[in-house]
């Protein structure tokens, strides 16, 4: 199906001529973005984190809200992976790691230092998976002495303009031809599948966000803050619920509308109903193969 060469994908072989077409005429991410915004019913998924966390006390398996997200994420994507494709040089890739990045607060203050986090998952992670991975690398980055990510930046920032400037412009081109240094790609957080922005834990509500043209991301999903709203139950009576509102930023070169849609209806119907998350997918092997994926590193 695909032809390995760059680091982070496998060129796809065989689409329609108007989605080969599409990096031609769209050339960047932005003018290619798609914006679209969902509302999620909290109410079991906050019962079941309350119930969780209460059968759970003390083993140091605290789940929270993002962990429900970020392994509805995940677990969408399994099942729809061109959602984890990307452009780069005009060429449309699949991306051969399930990967999300998000900003982690050093310190719970106005003052505390930001850094990225980059985990690679499984199609085949349980919530108790991605728990572990993320309090991990939470961990982790909120170190002060920096995560490898961090040294990167601030090895660069320290070069002349001029030359950095350079630097750039030259791992853009090596990027461009699909031959850049996979220790920066591989450290980079916008060399991701989603990159995953959580508003709701500063008490703001979800904006939509731009795509970056520096890396390949071509998701960028915003969590709101919960809320209090009036939905409709049964016999029609209006009753008050949890509510979440999520926006989400989706390269439209990837993928049909169609495809998108029902991946983000998948991601919803993960959410509302978290046990689900519980188990290990049984993934059908023809998905698997459309992967393309390489073994965690």
């Amino acid at each position: 199906m695909g032809i390995r060469k760059r680091y982070d994908g496998t060129l796809i072989k065989g689409l329609p001529a108007f989605r080969l077409i599409n990096p031609y005429v769209m050339k960047g991410r932005n003018e290619s973005a798609v914006y679209f915004t969902h509302e999620l019913h909290m109410k079991k998924t906050i019962e079941f984190i309350r119930q969780y966390n209460k059968e759970n006390k003390g083993n140091g398996k605290r789940l929270t809200l993002f962990h429900v997200i970020l392994c509805g994420i995940v677990r969408a994507i399994a099942f729809r992976p061109q959602m984890n494709r990307f452009i780069s040089g005009k060429k449309i890739y699949q991306r051969n790691r399930i990967q999300l990045s998000f900003i982690v607060k050093k310190q719970l203050t106005d003052e505390g230092l930001e850094t990225n986090v980059k985990i690679t998952f499984s199609p085949f992670d349980t919530l108790e998976d991605v728990i572990e991975k993320v309090n991990r690398e939470v961990e982790k980055a909120r170190d002060m002495a920096g995560n490898e990510s961090d040294h990167e930046i601030e090895f660069f920032t320290k070069l002349p303009r001029s030359l950095l400037t350079l630097v750039i412009w030259v791992f853009k081109a090596l990027d461009y031809f699909g031959i850049a240094p996979s220790e920066m790609i591989r450290l980079d957080p916008l060399y991701t599948s989603v990159y995953v922005a959580n508003l709701g834990s500063v008490g703001l509500d979800a904006p939509y966000h731009h795509l970056y043209e520096w890396g390949n991301a071509s998701i960028f999903a915003v969590i709101g803050k919960l809320r209090k709203g009036f939905v409709v139950g049964e016999g029609g009576s209006l009753v008050v619920e949890d509510l979440l509102t999520m926006k989400y930023t989706f390269d439209d070169r990837i993928s049909e509308g169609l495809y998108a849609a029902k991946a983000i209806e998948m991601f919803k119907q993960f959410v509302e109903n978290p046990e689900i998350l519980l188990q290990r997918p049984e993934i059908p092997e023809e998905i698997l193969k459309e992967h393309m994926l390489v073994s965690e590193e």
